[in-house]
């Protein structure tokens, strides 16, 4: 909160009865449920002030007051400058990678999401799946280092220079050549594994340790991949009242099925560990009345993509935090074992 006292107690107290009830929050209804230690009257004064402040809406002339996107604003920054004890309760579980791939852990992450949190969630992800070897080339740098060439079957040149610890003769680099090709074409990141270099090995004498080839040419597969969009738990929003109309849910299933307006909506996010948008701070029309909240996830220290949940403005923010918090850095863990080993 940016102020403090019983404005602060009473606005909490409103955006907690509107979280939990979908209904506008009047003064005897906090007078009656909420320890606030004042009147009917002195409430109402108060949240008169807030409305004017910019804190609370009156949906209806009769009716009580709503969260403004600046009151739900002002409350969410209050836990994230409380963050740190858990309060869901337990860690999230996230199975290892042993098969299906990186698409699958996604997935698999984004339904336990889904299920803890009951909004949708959605993962912009690389997909370092598709993205194979046409063609790999080392080229002599100088005396200590080499450029590492790789093309893709989609046709993109990328380049990484690397140092040597030692010496490297051009005879070997043209049998590095000639062996690198004949056993990663048409490979791609997931593929990519000690026992291919262990190959290479003993295919030849090299006079040198070649194990950093893997993750050079893993990095470069990764940088030249593309975002792709999943989403699990569409069907959530009709458990909320908020989208029981019609155009409302037809405006946000529409929004869903665009992945062009996903991407335009996600991608642009900072490198914050967690980010939040509320109504009017997003930046597509079709979500201005939801709440957005993302974390960033790595592989081996470099942003590879974000994992989002998206739900009606009345989130359950410091649950839905708690539980956010904890996906990023245990996908990070996951995906970098999985490509790089432990």
């Amino acid at each position: 909160m940016i102020f403090t006292g019983r404005k602060r107690k009473i606005l909490q107290a409103i955006i907690d009865d509107y979280i939990a009830t979908a209904e506008p929050v009047g003064s005897r209804t906090l007078a009656k449920n909420y320890d606030l230690g004042v009147s009917p009257a002195t409430i109402r004064n108060e949240m008169a002030d807030l409305e004017e402040m910019g804190f609370l809406e009156q949906p209806h002339t009769s009716a009580g007051r709503i969260p403004s996107d600046k009151g739900y604003r002002s409350y969410v920054d209050a836990i994230l400058m409380n963050r740190g004890v858990p309060r869901h309760g337990g860690d999230i579980y996230i199975k290892a990678l042993r098969s299906g791939g990186i698409e699958k852990l996604l997935r698999d992450t984004l339904r336990i999401i889904s299920d803890l949190t009951e909004y949708t969630s959605i993962a912009l992800t690389p997909n370092v799946a598709k993205s194979t070897i046409k063609q790999l080339e080392l080229l002599r740098f100088n005396e200590n280092s080499l450029v590492v060439v790789l093309v893709t079957e989609a046709g993109t040149i990328k380049d990484n220079i690397v140092k040597l610890n030692g010496a490297i003769s051009p005879k070997e680099i043209d049998l590095l050549n000639v062996n690198l090709n004949r056993i990663l074409k048409g490979r791609n990141a997931e593929d990519l594994d000690e026992r291919m270099i262990e190959e290479l090995r003993s295919s030849m004498d090299l006079s040198m340790d070649i194990s950093w080839l893997l993750d050079v040419i893993k990095n470069l597969l990764i940088t030249e991949t593309e975002t792709e969009v999943l989403v699990e738990g569409t069907t959530n929003f009709f458990n909320f009242p908020e989208y029981r109309d019609i155009d409302r849910i037809r405006t946000i299933l529409s929004f869903i099925g665009d992945t062009g307006l996903i991407m335009r909506l996600l991608m642009p996010i900072a490198d914050d560990d967690i980010s939040i948008s509320i109504g009017s701070e997003n930046n597509i029309e079709e979500v201005k009345d939801c709440s957005i909240i993302t974390v960033n996830y790595n592989i081996k220290g470099k942003h590879a993509g974000t994992i989002s949940i998206i739900g009606p403005k009345r989130m359950n923010y410091e649950r839905a935090i708690d539980i956010m918090d904890k996906v990023g850095p245990r996908l990070n863990s996951i995906l970098t074992d999985y490509l790089y080993g432990k």
